[in-house]
């Protein structure tokens, strides 16, 4: 038995696919059908049914998956055991992200992380926030990151910041000149927003309807840098995590417009299994992301 086999073996579990599970690993997947046949032959059990266009775990297989996760775990912490004798902390961490934490964020947390520990490796991937939870209850992820986390039966949410939720307009637009407004005059304005499935829309639709202000909705898109450029290109205004638009903001094709008496702030959570043990890579990073933002 080789750990590549049971690697494999948990990919397929993951992916539901061959072909995705040979991509992840860079192999062929004539490659990983061998290796897993020679499993199964080892273990002396069938692992996956095949069914039309994806494979899916057999009872045999399932029980097995629980093991070979326990395993590949335990290979994690003794690739970080280096760090705990010493030397140099190594070992990967997998991340899911919404958007707007991912690629705004986490930016320079991540630059003094990674001089810190140059042996971690960082895994970062974008989804929308429904993903993000359903890869780490997957444990596809190590680690997740949303904003207005949800309570889950199978996943523990740590808040560790908050961002500040504001407004923005073209740089030529009428509202621009101005440092202040009263939240009516954003009025039946022309509004790019996020997707309504977005935790961040739902608030904003909260507090908007709460002050009885209706907008007219041009554009949605889950992809804020979608919707930073909207707004440069004048399809409308919006409100966003205000981190996200300092490039913007100083090179003028975007004016922040400070909304009198709107205090509108998202909690920050990172989110991990409750089923699968934090490995030691990922609990140094979760450490370290905490005490940066506290």
């Amino acid at each position: 038995m080789k750990l590549i086999q049971l690697k494999l073996f948990r990919d397929i579990a993951y992916e539901k696919s061959f072909v995705k599970a040979a991509q992840i690993n860079f192999m062929t997947q004539p490659s990983v059908s061998v290796h897993l046949k020679q499993l199964e032959e080892e273990l002396g059990v069938r692992l996956f049914d095949r069914v039309p266009r994806r494979v899916i775990l057999t009872p045999e297989g399932k029980v097995y998956l629980q093991h070979v996760e326990e395993i590949l775990n335990k290979c994690d912490n003794l690739l970080a055991l280096p760090g705990t004798l010493g030397t140099s902390l190594k070992g990967e961490v997998r991340i899911a992200s919404i958007h707007s934490i991912g690629m705004y964020e986490l930016g320079p947390f991540l630059r003094s992380f990674m001089q810190q520990y140059p042996g971690i490796r960082i895994h970062l991937e974008y989804q929308a926030a429904y993903k993000v939870y359903d890869l780490v209850q997957k444990r596809k992820a190590h680690l997740g990151m949303v904003a207005y986390p949800e309570k889950h039966i199978k996943i523990q949410s740590i808040t560790y910041g908050k961002d500040q939720l504001g407004l923005i307009v073209p740089a030529n637009h009428h509202l621009a000149q101005k440092d202040r407004i009263r939240l009516q005059q954003i009025e039946g304005e022309p509004f790019v927003a996020f997707e309504t499935s977005t935790p961040t829309r739902e608030q904003i639709d909260k507090f908007l309807k709460k002050k009885n202000i209706q907008t007219k909705i041009k554009m949605t898109n889950n992809n804020i840098y979608a919707l930073k450029k909207a707004v440069e290109a004048g399809i409308g205004i919006s409100l966003v995590p205000l981190s996200t638009v300092d490039d913007e903001v100083q090179r003028g094709t975007i004016r922040k417009v400070k909304i009198v008496g709107m205090n509108l702030y998202r909690p920050l959570a990172l989110l991990i299994s409750k089923k699968y043990p934090v490995n030691q890579v990922t609990e140094v990073f979760m450490d370290a992301l905490l005490a940066y933002n506290n």
